[in-house]
């Protein structure tokens, strides 16, 4: 039996939910749960760890987070002779304890990667959101529209999901049901989530609804030269994930990790691209950077960012 497991993700939610079902297979509790962040403590204490006999514990189940060694980045606590003797420790691992790695992803060229594929069980770090969500309803109701509504309305963020599914349910105390209405009320929409929100609108078109969240955003005391510059940005990353995408097949997942963006995030803001094409979005951003510099030469450039909202 492997006790090994790898679990690529950077998602907190996932990666906690994947180690909650570990502990569940090996009839594990969390009070046998021992952290090392990496970057804080050196993989030969690791070792030592695994290798220590267990007197309070029958088992040890050992989570290390930050594993960058894994994935090409450079850490202070991981040099050559220390990874020899994690290598030496990965295809003779201790049958008693269980070592847990975390990374985002892997550098496939590093010996030490190949050894751990094949000693490891390797957990793809996707997670069911809608699953999860359900399962952390208690006794509330909530359809599924209206839990897809919350997934959208939260970008996709796992963790601020859950943590509004909590607000939500305190909300309505008694009255057992979430509905959507109460989404609206509750669940609290940041400068970001109204960026990516005009950049969707923008996307699709809609520019009606653009000007509604620009204006929404003035009136909420966000400056122009803000907008400005992460509404480009974003438009920077689809036209990189345009690029990227052709370039990697279509591999979504895999282009989001390269860009360090959110993958179900970078997923949604690429389907609704489909209007423009890699030329239209370059343009856009010259458009954008050109009312940037008449901005910064003292020149009014509202009435110029709502033409650019109704050309679109």
């Amino acid at each position: 039996m492997k006790t090994i497991y790898l679990i690529l993700s950077s998602d907190y939610v996932s990666i906690k939910e994947n180690i909650d079902a570990i502990l569940k297979k090996n009839e594990l509790s969390k009070d046998d749960l021992i952290r090392y962040d990496l970057n804080e403590t050196s993989i030969d204490q690791v070792i030592t760890e695994l290798d220590t006999y267990n007197f309070l514990l029958p088992r040890k189940i050992v989570v290390c987070e930050n594993c960058t060694f894994l994935n090409g980045g450079k850490t202070k606590n991981a040099n050559d002779q220390k990874l020899d003797d994690f290598i030496k420790y990965l295809n003779n691992p201790s049958q008693e304890n269980i070592l847990i790695l975390i990374t985002d992803k892997l550098d496939e060229r590093k010996n030490v990667v190949k050894v751990l594929k094949n000693n490891a069980v390797i957990v793809d770090g996707a997670i069911n959101i809608e699953k999860v969500l359900k399962s952390h309803l208690d006794d509330f109701k909530i359809d599924g529209q209206t839990i897809q509504y919350l997934i959208n309305y939260c970008n996709g963020d796992n963790e601020k999901i859950l943590n509004e599914l909590e607000k939500l349910k305190d909300y309505k105390g008694n009255d057992k049901e979430i509905k959507r209405e109460d989404i609206d009320r509750v669940v609290i929409k940041s400068f970001s989530d109204n960026i990516y929100d005009l950049v969707d609108a923008i996307m699709m078109r809609k520019r009606q609804r653009a000007i509604d969240i620009y204006n929404e955003l003035l009136h909420n005391g966000i400056d122009l030269n803000r907008i400005l510059n992460l509404l480009t940005d974003q438009f920077r990353m689809i036209y990189n994930g345009k690029i990227l995408l052709k370039e990697h097949h279509n591999n979504y997942d895999g282009v989001a990790a390269l860009l360090g963006i959110h993958p179900y995030r970078f997923r949604k803001a690429m389907e609704k691209s489909y209007n423009y094409s890699t030329r239209d979005v370059l343009q856009k951003i010259s458009d954008l950077d050109d009312i940037e510099i008449a901005m910064k030469t003292g020149n009014d450039t509202s009435a110029s960012f709502e033409l650019f909202i109704y050309n679109i």
